[in-house]
């Protein structure tokens, strides 16, 4: 792009500034590195979708307000729900497009929501004229991935555990462990949690309702509540 007015503006230069891929860079880094990196900059609207098609240039994405829900998606239309994405803090950076060429994907904003999507290569081929600041970014990117492999880490538990009861708890732990409080939101619909713990979507919904009716949890559509500490600590 070559009119960079929308980005640049005092309010997102505030906000970029926080997140982690830009940590430690003052205005005039991150304004250079955005001319030299030309990101496609999105305003979107919650519950407002963007769709990249296969072929599509490798992207990585910041977002550094609002929040979205990354999507693959098959070739028989079957969604998959691959990250939720909040502005700002490690997680902001979406990690999901870096090889996979021939796969479609989905962004869809669950609220009002501010994002720039750039190529990888901006960061990894050295310019000379940005090589210090390009060095920074990259040192700030290994960072995030931490949070990337806490992440998985963490998907790959829930997987592992031997029935759907087990999962859910084990899932709800993760949360109230991150929320430090008995009490939290999930960012997951009912579908996406079934799909997120490789689960039937009615015996997902049988197990919460059997672990509320036991008195272990209250819950209202993404809303949680933890009722015994037997199962949870934080």
């Amino acid at each position: 792009m070559e009119n960079y007015d929308e980005i640049l503006t005092a309010e997102n230069l505030a906000h970029i500034k926080t997140h982690i891929l830009f940590s430690g860079l003052d205005d005039n880094e991150i304004i250079t590195f955005i001319k030299h990196a030309d990101p496609l900059y999105l305003e979107l609207a919650g519950e407002e979708r963007m769709t990249l098609e296969p072929g599509t240039k490798r992207r990585l994405g910041v977002v550094f307000t609002g929040s979205v829900k990354v999507f693959s998606i098959d070739y028989d239309g079957n969604r998959t729900v691959l990250n939720a994405v909040q502005g700002s803090g490690a997680v902001g950076t979406m990690q999901f497009m870096m090889e996979y060429y021939n796969m479609l994907f989905e962004i869809v904003a669950t609220e009002n929501t501010r994002l720039m999507l750039f190529t990888p290569d901006s960061l990894l081929i050295a310019d000379e004229s940005v090589v210090m600041i390009q060095h920074k970014i990259l040192v700030n990117l290994m960072a995030s991935k931490r949070q990337l492999f806490v992440n998985l880490s963490e998907h790959l538990v829930c997987l592992s555990q031997k029935n759907i009861r087990d999962k859910i708890l084990r899932f709800l732990k993760i949360n109230s462990e991150i929320a430090r409080s008995y009490e939290f939101d999930i960012q997951y619909s009912r579908d996406e949690l079934a799909i997120y713990l490789a689960v039937d979507r009615a015996s997902l919904s049988r197990s919460l309702s059997r672990l509320k009716r036991e008195g272990v949890i209250d819950f209202n559509k993404n809303h949680f509540k933890i009722l015994t500490t037997r199962y949870f600590r934080y």
